[in-house]
């Protein structure tokens, strides 16, 4: 789609909240508006849905800074950024769009993929919105943020950014939303009204705006919840595997394998796959990097993977991190 009407088609919609109320036609889902009407059922289904979401998004604050999130269940558990909560086990504070401010506990989450998880600790019915599903959302996809740049502001309210989903790895999804300081663990939405993303990275380009995508939560979503927070430095001090891989349909392909690791002594090679770890189904590379650092050098792990359609099972001592 080219970039300059893409921008004049943002600047048309978040010039025209009002109209009426029914969308007369599922244009929304058209890769390219043609005309006026398709503008205008875009700008129909965002008004329809933005109402609900504005009420989930949070300001969240600690003594060490600021950020936004987006409250995903009726106990108040907030989805956000990894570099936001900093550390589990954290009081911070959470604002609702009223102004209400409402006290929080960071949990779990990790700096792999930029994902982190809150809990509201007052008890309470609050207003919150449902997380889109696996593998759901695609490059060309239709989408939104909101957020709280520059902090809380109930006289501005909430800053809303209409676009389109414009890269998506495992780990990363890359918009045209445009994001600044302050929507660091803020939701981007489908025009279901579903969250499929949070907010990380910020860049002055208006196309280099990355999130977090839902599927990071969906895949560890236990290990967040459950307090626990991976780590560069936590890394570094435990177990160490030794393989590069890529996800695949059918698991995790290993693209290299380090030379003098445990994976290399044990005998895994390039372009095994790896689907299982101790009974762990592999979804994801953050996923075998969470498992292999909940281990110290010289556990033993057990490996399921696929060799030539052969099915292997290993166990394997695992090493030391080699130093840089």
């Amino acid at each position: 789609m080219n970039r300059f009407f893409l921008h004049a088609l943002i600047l048309f919609v978040s010039s025209l909240l009002l109209g009426a109320d029914v969308v007369s036609e599922k244009k929304w889902f058209s890769e390219t508006p043609q005309n006026h009407d398709d503008l205008k059922a875009i700008q129909d289904r965002l008004k329809l849905i933005l109402s609900g979401a504005k009420k989930s998004l949070v300001a969240i604050e600690s003594e060490d800074g600021a950020g936004s999130g987006v409250i995903i269940s009726e106990d108040g558990l907030v989805l956000t950024a990894a570099h936001v909560i900093g550390e589990t086990g954290k009081k911070m504070k959470v604002r609702l769009p009223n102004g209400k401010s409402l006290p929080a506990v960071s949990l779990g989450g990790s700096e792999i993929s930029d994902a982190g998880m809150l809990k509201i600790t007052k008890k309470g019915k609050w207003p919150h919105v449902q997380i889109e599903k696996m593998n759901s959302s695609k490059v060309g996809d239709w989408c939104f943020a909101i957020g709280h740049p520059g902090g809380f502001d109930k006289e501005r309210g909430i800053i809303v950014r209409l676009g389109r989903v414009i890269g998506k790895t495992e780990d990363t999804l890359q918009s045209d939303s445009r994001l600044l300081g302050g929507d660091s663990g803020g939701p981007l939405f489908n025009l279901n009204g579903k969250v499929i993303a949070i907010h990380s990275r910020i860049s002055k380009e208006a196309d280099q705006n990355f999130h977090v995508p839902i599927e990071c939560f969906h895949i560890n979503w236990k290990f967040y919840k459950e307090g626990k927070l991976l780590t560069f430095d936590k890394i570094e001090k435990k177990g160490f595997l030794g393989v590069s891989c890529q996800a695949t349909e059918e698991g995790l392909k290993i693209l290299n394998v380090v030379e003098g690791s445990s994976a290399q002594k044990t005998g895994l090679q390039k372009d095994d796959i790896l689907f299982s770890l101790d009974g762990e189904k592999l979804d994801s590379r953050e996923e075998l990097t969470i498992l292999i650092s909940e281990k110290s050098p010289n556990d033993a792990v057990t490996i399921e993977f696929r060799r030539d359609k052969k099915q292997i099972s290993l166990q394997v001592i695992l090493g030391v991190r080699p130093s840089e």
